[in-house]
């Protein structure tokens, strides 16, 4: 007789495979961030990261909606998920403090980037990639289990 057969722990499985999506979906979206680094602006969204190069940027502003915006020369409008429009943003102003600082590194450093493309790659996001693969061995395990 195995775990999931009976008793209290019958359902053990279906719940860690829940808990672990859970953790997956929020280590994604609580990663979303943007990273001025040496020669690009990082934007981490929560499947793609987008790094331009300071001279590729045009403009760093709020849409419409609240969501931090970065356009490319080329016209590219690159959306920040970590500052979405939010109920929290309208009290604190975090975009409108994040654009100013944005803007600020890219006057520091503008001279030192080269003129190369927007790279475009999925993001890495180890813990919740490892939560993943873990929930899909869960559900495995529960559905052979209970079979």
């Amino acid at each position: 007789m195995s775990m999931a057969d009976s008793g209290p722990d019958k359902d053990a499985l279906t719940v860690m495979a829940a808990m672990l999506g859970g953790i997956a979906f929020i280590r994604r979206i609580t990663g979303s961030r943007i990273v001025l680094e040496k020669e690009v602006v990082s934007v981490v969204n929560p499947v793609f990261t987008h790094d331009v190069p300071y001279r590729q940027v045009a403009r760093v502003a709020p849409d419409s909606g609240g969501t931090l915006t970065i356009t490319t020369t080329r016209a590219v409008a690159i959306g920040s998920f970590g500052f979405a429009g939010s109920i929290t943003d309208h009290f604190v102003g975090s975009t409108d403090r994040a654009v100013s600082q944005i803007k600020a590194g890219l006057l520091e450093r503008r001279h030192l980037s080269e003129d190369s493309p927007v790279v475009r790659r999925y993001t890495r996001a180890w813990v919740a990639d490892g939560c993943a693969v873990a929930m899909l061995v869960c559900i495995v395990l529960a559905v052979t289990a209970s079979g």
